[in-house]
């Protein structure tokens, strides 16, 4: 999770040039502007992840796609023009090498950014949030192989004595 948080961390500042901070860290804020993110959920998007063919050790890699809610608050008296200006840069064509170098894929927007200025000490702190929806390999998040067992052969043998034959016949194969 670390490596994906320093992914994101990185795109958000190359394009907003903000220092970046994670939410709930019990540390001093840096001065200035400044965007504070969390990662609010990781979605699983049904279906069943992909499992390659087993190695002769019985090990199978696995890959999936799971979707990711970054929820960012910005901390400046332009706060709502930072992120609407982050959202335009994400939608560009020249931004996708950044993402894809990351594995990352931005989907869309899950709340339009919001003004929720607070008071502090009887002065004013202009804060503007946003949540966007990123999708991701499975691979930052979880282990990325697994044990199955292989059937690597069946044997058959017996009488065959389908559709009423007068004469049943002995089977006798193997597959695999």
């Amino acid at each position: 999770m670390m490596e994906l948080k320093s992914e994101l961390a990185t795109i958000i500042n190359t394009l907003t040039s903000k220092k970046i901070i994670w939410s709930d860290q019990n540390a001093p804020t840096p001065n200035g502007d400044y965007i504070a993110m969390k990662i609010s959920s990781i979605r699983f998007l049904g279906g069943t992840d992909y499992y390659s063919k087993p190695d002769s050790n019985e090990l199978s890699k696995t890959q999936g796609d799971r979707e990711i809610v970054l929820s960012l608050t910005c901390i400046s008296e332009d706060g709502m023009g930072i992120l609407l200006e982050l959202i335009n840069k994400l939608e560009l064509a020249s931004n996708l090498d950044l993402l894809c170098q990351s594995k990352i894929a931005y989907v869309s927007i899950e709340s339009d950014p919001i003004d929720v200025t607070t008071t502090i000490n009887n002065n004013f702190e202009t804060r503007c949030v946003l949540q966007l929806i990123f999708r991701i390999s499975k691979n930052y998040s979880s282990a990325t192989e697994d044990n199955i067992k292989a059937i690597n052969s069946i044997e058959i043998s017996g009488e065959a004595n389908g559709k009423q034959q007068a004469n049943p016949f002995n089977i006798e194969m193997t597959i695999g």
